[in-house]
């Protein structure tokens, strides 16, 4: 029997979309919400120098000093989520954050901007947490994995569909355009809410007796689970390669034409979002996800390898590396979110995802912290070639440690309770 072409159409549509209900929902709530992000990245800097009259060292400043701050907010708000649901607390925290954007909109003064972006950056640590555990609650196992990972895919979309919506803004460049612009991205956080609003409201046993029993932080007490994030969060240093290095590396060190740098992330973006989901297939089983984790590393070691030897190379020879780097980056990207998605869920209790997933977070955020001074040190300063590879040593380094890192006992919850 054959198949209507609408039909296979549809067959079609439906296995590139997540399963209908629930984990649709959550995705339209993130397609909105990282919408907003893409509007925010590419002109925030842009409004608070032009617009509002900062100079840029106090712009950088601020953000750096709010971004190390609230990454003290991470477990303490995912715990919230654990005791309130994830459901609810994302909700409100998205309610936060539309009103310090909003507010922001006229912020003119340093300690204003300050005081509204650190909120905001707590928000948006507590968000991570939450919706973490809002995945956990929506799936189990391998749809819990394939969903974490159609939300990758779906933040590479929306961040994309934001940037390129804010590029007539940047052309025009006005104070009126910026301004629409911010308000633009606050009302996306109130719009991300809407979806949540035909989610089931869940709040597990497990989290409730935590919470009584005084073992609410026990991710504070598990050592695997530590051992993971920080490798973890070392491997997640490849997004600032991306994002800091490339650029300056492409336009200062290499005679390759400088349109690469947009064809790299290009390249990266392409394939997070066709090949993402496929490569996270298996990592529900906690080995498969150390593996993913170990091909991380050895993928981000022949990237940083490949782009050692650019250095003052001529433009077509330069051109093949970087585009050949590009591919092992994004390979690393791929094994890393994959296995990170198995790993930070299946080893966190069932009722504790929020404070574990906040916890999780602290890896990333402190590797974006210290990322651009490292990078800079090793990768753009006297020595680069060394520089690099030594980067890339680390990186096979600490993707060889996360199968090892399985094998550290995880404290039991009566353990925690003592």
């Amino acid at each position: 029997m054959t198949t209507s072409a609408p039909g296979r159409a549809r067959a079609l549509l439906d296995a590139s979309l997540p399963a209908p209900g629930e984990p649709r929902l959550l995705a339209l709530s993130w397609l909105i919400k990282t919408v907003g992000s893409g509007l925010y990245l590419t002109t925030s800097t842009l409004f608070f120098t032009r617009v509002v009259g900062l100079p840029v060292h106090q712009v950088a400043s601020g953000l750096t000093v709010a971004g190390i701050v609230a990454l003290a907010g991470a477990v303490p708000l995912g715990r919230l989520a654990d005791r309130f649901g994830p459901r609810r607390t994302y909700s409100v925290l998205l309610g936060v954050q539309f009103a310090t954007m909003a507010a922001l909109a006229y912020a003119r003064t340093f300690p204003a901007f300050l005081g509204l972006i650190l909120v905001f950056l707590l928000a948006e640590q507590g968000s991570t947490a939450a919706r973490g555990a809002l995945v956990a609650t929506v799936g189990e196992g391998a749809e819990r994995v394939r969903l974490r990972a159609y939300l990758r895919v779906v933040t590479n979309i929306g961040i994309t569909i934001g940037a390129a919506a804010s590029a007539l803004v940047i052309q025009a460049d006005t104070d009126t355009g910026y301004m629409a612009l911010l308000w633009c991205t606050a009302l996306t956080y109130p719009a991300a809410a809407v979806p949540l609003v035909w989610l089931r409201s869940r709040r597990t046993r497990p989290a409730e007796e935590a919470g009584r029993t005084g073992s609410g932080w026990q991710v504070l007490r598990d050592r695997r689970y530590a051992a993971l994030t920080l490798i973890c969060g070392v491997l997640s240093l490849q997004a600032q390669v991306l994002s800091f290095a490339v650029p300056l590396w492409v336009l200062r060190h290499t005679e390759a034409p400088p349109v690469l740098v947009s064809g790299i992330v290009a390249v990266n973006t392409v394939m997070v979002i066709c090949l993402q989901i496929r490569f996270s297939r298996g990592a529900e089983d906690d080995r498969r996800a150390a593996r993913m984790c170990r091909n991380s590393g050895i993928a981000l070691f022949a990237a940083c390898a490949l782009v050692a030897f650019t250095g003052g190379m001529g433009g077509w020879p330069a051109t093949v590396l970087l585009l050949l780097f590009a591919a092992a980056l994004t390979f690393g990207e791929l094994w890393l979110s994959a296995g990170s998605f198995g790993l930070s869920f299946s080893l966190a209790p069932e009722g504790m995802h929020g404070q574990y997933q906040g916890f999780f977070s602290l890896g990333r955020g402190a590797a974006a912290a210290v990322a651009p001074v490292l990078i800079a040190v090793l990768c753009l300063g006297d020595h680069p070639r060394e520089g690099w590879l030594a980067l890339g040593a680390l990186f096979a380094v600490a993707g060889a440690a996360a199968p090892l890192a399985l094998r550290v006992r995880a404290p039991s919850l009566s353990t925690a309770m003592k």
